[in-house]
């Protein structure tokens, strides 16, 4: 049997109710570190539905079923931001990703790398300009910066990030993936 195929839609409200469980499992709460009630969660990804936010999120989705969270933002929209990951050796001109497989009986079988690596073409082409994708990982992630290593990312900096998000707290790995140079 061939394996169902990734594929990403965007992020709607009919989704926050799933988003409320994903965030409260507990291979996921302690990385994501999100209010799980809909009202916060209203707050925080209503404006990227309705597009007055940049950061563009999607619903992983495998066969049809809605399996994980995926998002994308450019450094430069968020400059508070981009000092932040520039002084952990993330380009300044850089895009970050978050990621999250939300379904319990689907981690640990590759789906995460899976899911990056598609995710990471899909964004190349989405912004040709950028130089590179950096993600910042809580050191004791394990999972999640294994599956950044698996796509290519290099390890570029490990310390304290200086942020005010709950989901930064404590050590982190900073990962960066170059974008691959054209061939000729």
């Amino acid at each position: 049997m061939i394996p169902a195929p990734i594929a990403f839609r965007p992020l709607t409200r009919d989704d926050f109710t799933t988003l409320s469980r994903w965030f409260s499992a507990p291979h996921v709460e302690p990385w994501w570190r999100e209010p799980v009630d809909l009202d916060a969660i209203e707050a925080r990804y209503g404006p990227s539905v309705d597009r007055t936010d940049p950061t563009e999120v999607f619903v992983i989705e495998r066969g049809g079923r809605a399996i994980g969270l995926i998002q994308r933002y450019r450094f430069a929209d968020n400059r508070t931001w981009q000092s932040v990951m520039s002084r952990a050796g993330a380009p300044d001109d850089a895009a970050g990703i978050d990621y999250l497989i939300g379904s319990d009986d689907l981690i640990g079988i590759g789906l995460g790398p899976q899911a990056i690596a598609a995710f990471v073409e899909d964004t190349w082409t989405r912004y040709p300009d950028i130089p590179a994708i950096a993600v910042n990982v809580d050191v004791e992630n394990r999972r999640s910066w294994r599956a950044l290593e698996k796509v290519g990312f290099q390890r570029a900096w490990t310390g304290e990030l200086e942020s005010d998000d709950p989901s930064d707290a404590g050590t982190n790995h900073v990962y960066v993936l170059r974008r691959p140079r054209a061939a000729g």
